[in-house]
């Protein structure tokens, strides 16, 4: 049997994944226009980048060159090279996206709801989409009804015993991380907003630098070299440093968050048309 405080944290998890990132953007939608573009452009922007380009080249250098894929067997090397690619496919896809995609979404609040549209999406992809099978699966077993799915003995065991004997807390915990982690893509998406507004491209770099150094203790606890509560901790602490970051972004550009989306559909609107 999965138990219930397990289930209850898959719900939470859950409710994270997508409803934190659709709350945010109402939020920011309906208190400060900002762009339904920029959303969209995150989410599609993420999709492409990782789900597509980043893909590719992982097909490439894991699989089909063997000099390469040997080498990316050593834990570290491939800690080191996944956070690197993260971190120049992501920021690569942000920074064209704001200064040629995106000109006139030029406001503060089209920058957070970019990043909204990013790491919403992650979110409900890498780990949304888990925690709904998860739930579902965990529905079926406390059922009676997994044997009827017809999964091999083999893999039925490995899902039955991953739901039933996995800590409440992991499953809460994968939610956890996630805030933390939307926090963290909206502030590296202001962070390159800034750099293409304020034409200083040593913001991007940064962007790229930070993003691969959070992905690499993070690929190291999936081989155990790192322990998760210590890697969760580090990234709070680099959410927390967004968070302030932001706050002072706001407060530099709070002129943009009086600004509305479409001057001359606010003359209409004003008009009475």
């Amino acid at each position: 049997m999965v138990s219930i405080s397990s289930m209850m944290m898959m719900c939470l998890t859950l409710m994270i994944c997508f409803g934190v990132p659709l709350g945010l953007f109402w939020f920011v939608r309906r208190r400060y226009q900002a762009s339904i573009k920029s959303f969209f452009a995150g989410l599609i922007v993420f999709i492409v980048t990782t789900q597509i380009l980043e893909a590719v080249v992982h097909v490439y250098l894991l699989k089909v060159n063997q000099t390469t894929s040997i080498w990316l067997m050593q834990p570290i090397i491939y800690s080191l090279y996944g956070g690197l690619m993260a971190g120049i496919f992501e920021e690569t896809g942000r920074y064209f996206s704001f200064k040629w995609f995106l000109k006139k979404e030029n406001r503060i609040q089209d920058g957070v709801s970019y990043g909204i549209g990013h790491g919403g999406i992650e979110a409900m992809l890498i780990v949304g989409t888990t925690y709904l099978n998860n739930l579902i699966f965990s529905i079926l077993i406390n059922q009676g009804w997994i044997e009827k799915l017809g999964l091999s003995a083999e893999l039925e065991e490995t899902v039955v015993t991953q739901l039933t004997q996995i800590s409440p807390i992991i499953f809460g915990l994968a939610g956890y991380e996630r805030l933390m982690t939307i926090m963290i893509q909206i502030g590296l998406s202001l962070l390159v907003f800034k750099g293409v507004r304020e034409q200083k491209i040593c913001y991007y770099v940064l962007a790229v630098f930070i993003h691969a150094i959070l992905d690499v203790p993070a690929a190291l606890v999936q081989v155990r070299m790192f322990n998760i509560y210590v890697v969760e901790g580090f990234i709070t602490l680099i959410a927390i440093g967004f968070i302030i970051f932001m706050v002072k972004q706001f407060k530099n550009y709070h002129e943009d968050l009086t600004k509305v989306e479409d001057i001359e559909l606010e003359k209409y609107k004003q008009a009475g048309y």
